[in-house]
């Protein structure tokens, strides 16, 4: 049997030529809801926009990345270059094999239509579930096996949304 080695990424650029993580929409039609949402690629970057439509107490969109299993353990903090419309976004970390499980990550809160670069410790990350602040630490050996990046419109506000994304970088 051979063994992978699992990819230990120093850059995740977005944008045509990148072809390592595949980004997909993933919304709240899954589960019966309305909002719709959409990736455009770009030659250095990608837009990710569609409507928040709350139906059935059901309102909330992601783009999430394919699968990879890698080790972030070296690293202590995670820089984005992004820009938004003003809505909070967050940025979740997968290490459990079902995408309903408990993720890491941390909220974004940026001035709208500027291109910006956030920088976030993975120490102040916290645990997430459904959405939602699971109140202990983060158990930094989850680094270890990460299988997937979530970009999600935060906070359920209805009405339309924009977000582009041209990288994330490990220090």
């Amino acid at each position: 049997m051979i063994k992978v080695n699992k990819i230990v990424p120093t850059e995740i650029t977005f944008g045509k030529e990148q072809l390592r993580y595949q980004w997909l929409p993933f919304d709240d039609r899954v589960t019966g809801g309305k909002s719709s949402s959409i990736i455009e690629q770009h030659d250095n970057h990608i837009t990710y926009s569609g409507t928040i439509r709350n139906i059935n107490n059901s309102a909330w969109s992601c783009i999430r990345s394919n699968k990879i299993d890698q080790d972030l353990s070296q690293y202590t903090s995670i820089e984005i270059k992004l820009k938004t419309d003003g809505r909070p976004y967050a940025f979740e970390i997968e290490y459990n094999e079902g995408w309903q499980h408990e993720k890491i990550g941390f909220m974004i809160h940026t001035l709208p239509d500027n291109w910006t670069t956030v920088h976030f410790p993975i120490a102040d990350f916290q645990h997430v579930k459904f959405g939602e602040i699971v109140a202990h630490d983060v158990d930094l050996s989850v680094l270890k096996h990460i299988l997937r990046y979530n970009f999600y419109v935060a906070e359920g506000i209805v009405g339309d949304f924009k977000l582009e994304i041209e990288s994330i970088k490990f220090f």
